[in-house]
């Protein structure tokens, strides 16, 4: 049998690099449109869209079964999800996206706490370590003695502590349903629930922005698809790395869409905020492997 052309390393790696670039085009999307929708409107069309997008792949994959032991799990996962979503849409529109970006870096840190509150896990050193870090990176980043601490970096860590309480959730299903179940459900709730709340705010999209938002629920289907695979192809801390290209991509398309500069303590900050989520997931990643050894 031939070789593979390309390792699981690096074929995991390149799904990263698709998923980052998708998620930092989804965000220039949402500034494109937002001076015509509102922010749950946009939530909506985003995950309509990407529900569409997606169902041939459910449909392969038999996820799309509303039988379930675990609806609660997942309609609270929808709801939080949701929620982050729109949180990371407003910070979006209120801070540079080099610097939304580096404040999302930190959902790892909460997903770890998440799971040492609700799941009952042990605090351990690397997680202590790893949240003293991050804190470190954020300060940078927001820089609270040369300025004040906006509604858009509260919006910013409020989205990360959504989607860390989400991968808490994402933990808690493991080994119990398959991932294109949770895609399944997570769409099935979020798009009727998301339509509802942008109904008072509702204005019909023109034809370029509906083409737009189409883009961007397919922005949201690559980058899913692509993290998923990656995730299935080498370990996380082999691939995760990659992910940091989103930055750049973020300060680039900032200068040239929207004219942003961008501090190096951004650069800087969000270095390190990515090192300590790196360093947690390897940490954790080995003494995973290490228990596994011992059983």
């Amino acid at each position: 049998m031939k070789n593979p052309v390309l390792s699981p390393v690096i074929a995991g790696g390149a799904l990263i690099a698709v998923n980052a670039t998708a998620g930092a085009f989804d965000a220039v999307i949402v500034r494109f449109v937002s001076a015509d929708m509102h922010v749950f409107e946009i939530a909506f069309f985003r995950n309509a869209f990407s529900l569409l997008f997606l169902l041939p792949f459910l449909v392969r994959a038999g996820g799309m079964d509303f039988s379930s032991r675990f609806w609660g799990v997942h309609a609270l996962r929808a709801f939080l999800k949701l929620g982050a979503l729109v949180a990371y849409f407003l910070a979006i529109l209120q801070l540079p996206l080099a610097v939304a970006m580096s404040i999302i870096f930190t959902t790892p840190l909460f997903t770890a706490f998440g799971s040492i509150v609700f799941l009952g896990e042990r605090a351990r050193p690397a997680r202590v370590i790893s949240a003293l870090v991050c804190i470190a990176g954020v300060l940078i980043v927001l820089r609270p003695g040369a300025a004040p601490i906006g509604s858009g970096a509260v919006l910013a860590l409020a989205s990360a502590v959504g989607l860390g309480l989400v991968g808490m959730l994402m933990k808690l299903s493991a080994g119990r349903e398959q991932p294109a179940r949770i895609a399944w459900f997570n769409l099935v709730i979020t798009v009727p629930l998301a339509f509802l709340l942008c109904l008072p705010f509702w204005t019909t999209p023109s034809l370029p922005i509906l083409c737009l938002l189409a883009l961007q629920g397919a922005c949201g289907a690559v980058a899913q698809l692509s993290f998923a695979k990656a995730m299935t192809l080498a370990d996380a801390s082999a691939v995760l790395p990659v992910d940091f290209i989103r930055l750049p991509i973020a300060i680039v398309l900032g200068s040239v869409f929207f004219s942003e500069t961008t501090d190096v303590a951004v650069y800087v900050g969000g270095a390190i905020i990515f090192a300590s989520a790196m360093m947690l997931i390897r940490l954790e990643r080995g003494r995973a492997r290490r228990a596994a050894e011992a059983d």
